[in-house]
C-alpha cells in the first residue's frame, strides 16, 4: 500500500491541470491521487476520468483555506501533498520525500527545492530563489532538517522560504491540523509558524523536485494585485518582531515580488 497521496486542489478550469496530473502519474514511486474541489466543472471531471482519478466535491464559496482543509481530511495515507493544479512535480518527488521523511519518526513536514515556470520557460536561478535557498541552507548548514522549536520559528522570522506546493504533510502527527481562515494568501507561512511550536522536525530535500508555475490567474499574482499579500506579510512579521523592525522587514520582503512578474 502506498504511503503517500497527492491531493490536487483545482479551482474552476485550468489549462495546466492535465500536465500536473500527468506528472503525478509518472512518479518513480506510485502515490494515490485524488482531486478535491469546490468548483466542479466539466473539464475537471473529464480530465480526472482520463486519468482514473476520484473527485471529491465540497461546498462552494468557502474560500481556499476551507478547500485545503477539506483536501487534507480526505487523505488515507501517512503522507499527503496538496498539489497545486498549475505545477509540475518531477519524477522523483514522491520517492525522495517519503525516503527522507521515513528516516525519522517525528517528521512533521518535508519540502523540496523548486524552480519556476514563467511563460514558456523555466527559471532555476532568480534572486528570490537564491535568497530562499540561502535562508534554508543558513538554518540547516549540516543536516537537512530542523528539530528545535525555537530554531524552527527563527528560521521563519525573516520570511517564508518553504515552498508550499512542495510540502509533504505527515497526517499521523498532524491529524488535527487545519489551515487558519485568518489568511487568504499566507496561510502556509502561518501554518509553518504554528507547526514550529509542535514537537517534530521540518525535513528539507534540496533537490529541485517541483516546477512552480507563475501566471496571471494564480492566487499569488491576484493577491499581490489586491495588496492582500503585502498586508498579510506585515501582519505576520508583527507576530515575530517589534513593529518598527516588522515594517522594515516587510518592505524588504516586498522587493522579492518582482520575481512574480511574468
Amino acid at each position: 500500500m502506498s504511503l503517500h497521496s497527492f491531493a490536487v486542489v483545482p479551482y474552476k478550469d485550468s489549462p495546466f491541470l492535465a500536465p500536473c496530473l500527468d506528472s503525478l502519474t509518472k512518479q518513480t514511486v506510485k502515490s494515490q491521487i485524488y482531486i478535491c474541489t469546490s468548483t466542479p466543472t466539466t473539464q475537471v471531471s473529464e480530465t480526472a476520468a482520463k486519468y482514473g482519478i476520484e473527485v471529491f466535491t465540497t461546498e462552494p464559496n468557502q474560500g481556499i483555506v476551507h478547500d485545503w482543509n477539506f483536501a487534507l481530511q480526505q487523505a488515507k495515507t501517512k503522507y499527503v501533498t496538496l498539489a497545486h493544479q498549475d505545477d509540475i512535480y518531477l519524477p522523483r518527488y514522491t520517492e525522495l520525500c517519503v525516503e527522507n521523511s521515513e528516516k525519522f519518526n517525528d517528521t512533521l513536514i518535508c519540502f523540496t527545492g523548486y524552480s519556476e515556470i514563467a511563460g514558456y520557460g523555466e527559471r532555476r536561478h532568480t534572486l528570490m530563489l537564491y535568497v530562499k535557498r540561502l535562508m534554508l541552507r543558513s538554518f540547516m548548514p549540516v543536516n537537512n532538517y530542523i528539530c528545535s522549536k525555537g530554531w524552527k520559528r527563527f528560521s521563519l522570522s525573516f520570511g517564508n522560504a518553504i515552498p508550499c506546493p512542495s510540502v509533504l504533510y505527515n497526517t499521523r502527527l498532524l491529524r488535527d491540523f487545519r489551515f487558519c481562515h485568518d489568511y487568504e494568501i499566507n496561510m502556509d507561512w502561518d501554518a509553518w509558524l504554528r507547526m514550529a511550536n509542535m514537537d517534530g522536525r521540518f525535513v528539507y530535500v534540496p533537490d529541485i523536485l517541483l516546477a512552480h508555475r507563475i501566471h496571471s490567474g494564480s492566487a499569488t499574482t491576484i493577491g499581490l494585485g489586491r495588496q492582500a499579500r503585502q498586508r498579510e506579510d506585515l501582519h505576520l512579521f508583527r507576530r515575530l518582531w517589534p513593529r518598527p523592525v516588522a515594517a522594515i522587514l516587510a518592505w524588504f520582503y516586498s522587493r522579492s515580488y518582482k520575481s512574480n512578474e511574468i
